[in-house]
């Protein structure tokens, strides 16, 4: 029996997401001296962060800064 569209749709769409998650869950098993994790997920309504305790917050937001120079460039 075939689901309904409706159902199935969220999946396709999450897909890309649930594997980047993966892949960061992978890699925090490996590396067992990961001490912080952030994780921003949006939908088009809105963004939802979930982190670690930051214990520098002018180190991580030196990260951001570098992260959305590498995505403005990408672009």
């Amino acid at each position: 029996m075939k689901r309904p569209l409706d159902l199935v749709a969220p999946q396709i769409r999450n897909g890309p997401a649930l594997e980047v998650l993966e892949q960061a869950t992978e890699y925090v098993r490996q590396n067992p001296d990961v001490d912080a994790l952030v994780v921003m997920a949006c939908s088009p309504r809105h963004c939802m962060p979930f982190s670690t305790p930051i214990g520098d917050p002018l180190s991580f937001i030196g990260l951001l800064e570098l992260m959305k120079h590498d995505l403005l460039k990408e672009k």
